[in-house]
């Protein structure tokens, strides 16, 4: 687990464990000890033991996956980094590391005790937590549905995004020219929150860890790693903008068409690019097809064959 998913899960888990710890009347060292398969839960509620949490956060739902996802096998609901049991003394140690960290008042460490402000401060954390993993997930979609290079990624920032208009704008392109590219209707909302807690204009999209503002070898790492994730390897945003123009091919778009999507300079690139789609359907076609030769030229052509395919290796 690299550095900021164990920073993402850590936060999600203190929180999720404060969370419950206020609506249930159990001690926290037993919310610690709950299993996994003592909880139940749906797109609304918890059933923790036997006390009914209502409604359910939305951390707290994506606690539950990246727990799942991390660690399938750990019998605890509440594991630590290492899949292993969680203590109340380790817990209150991280509540007053993160109160600290939230410019909160760092007692009590114990939720039941927390007032809403230090509630809210934690929860205030979630953008500058969370936000490297948002960025890995968020350069993958560019480069999947809108084919975008990893360098137009790296150099976007909050002016580039017109929700009025829903587009967005590609500063010193490829073809040395801002472009446009649309704004997908599923984009709209995700970016509209994410680029909420951007202090301004010129703030860029994609920062490193120390704030620093991504270059394109940035977005390929996150775009690898995320595949990786996913048991699929060797995956760049060039493979990725490439599958993109292959799919427009298999659905028949035309080539103009695909030159406009991909910010082609004319068609016939996008024909150079994208045509594999045809050669594979001619191979495809000329495979089925059975010749009808003379029976004996065609024996004799057969034998040929296989001394040649013998001599080369092959085997009979």
């Amino acid at each position: 687990m690299d550095y900021s998913s164990s920073t993402n899960f850590m936060y999600a888990r203190d929180l999720s464990i404060a969370y419950c710890a206020r609506k249930v009347s159990f001690s926290l060292q037993s919310i610690l000890e709950s299993k996994r398969d003592d909880l139940l839960c749906d797109s609304t509620s918890i059933l923790l033991g036997d006390e009914l949490i209502y409604p359910i956060p939305h951390l707290f739902s994506d606690y539950l996956r990246l727990r799942d996802y991390l660690f399938p096998k750990a019998e605890k609901l509440f594991p630590t980094v290492n899949g292993n049991q969680y203590y109340p003394c380790s817990f209150h140690k991280r509540m007053r590391k993160i109160l600290a960290e939230a410019g909160a008042k760092t007692a009590p460490s114990n939720p039941k005790a927390m007032s809403e402000e230090q509630l809210q401060a934690l929860e205030n954390m979630r953008f500058h937590i969370q936000r490297q993993r948002d960025q890995m997930v968020l350069a993958v979609t560019l480069c999947s549905f809108l084919g975008m290079r990893p360098s137009e990624v790296a150099r976007l920032e909050k002016r580039d995004i017109d929700f009025s208009a829903r587009l967005l704008s590609l500063r010193e392109t490829k073809s040395q020219e801002d472009q446009k590219l649309p704004m997908l209707s599923f984009l709209v909302q995700p970016l509209e929150r994410y680029t909420s807690h951007l202090a301004d204009s010129q703030s860029p999209l994609f920062v490193n860890n120390q704030g620093a503002k991504w270059e394109r070898r940035d977005v390929a790492v996150a775009v690898s790693r995320y595949a990786a994730e996913h048991g699929i390897k060797n995956v760049t945003p060039q493979k990725l903008r490439a599958t993109l123009g292959a799919t427009l091919s298999r659905l028949k778009i035309e080539p103009a068409l695909t030159a406009v999507i991909l910010r082609h300079r004319d068609a016939a690139t996008a024909l150079r690019h994208y045509n594999s789609r045809e050669v594979e359907d001619a191979r495809y076609c000329l495979e089925g097809v059975k010749i009808l030769t003379d029976a004996q030229l065609h024996q004799e052509y057969m034998r040929e064959y296989n001394r040649i395919y013998t001599l080369v290796g092959g085997e009979k």
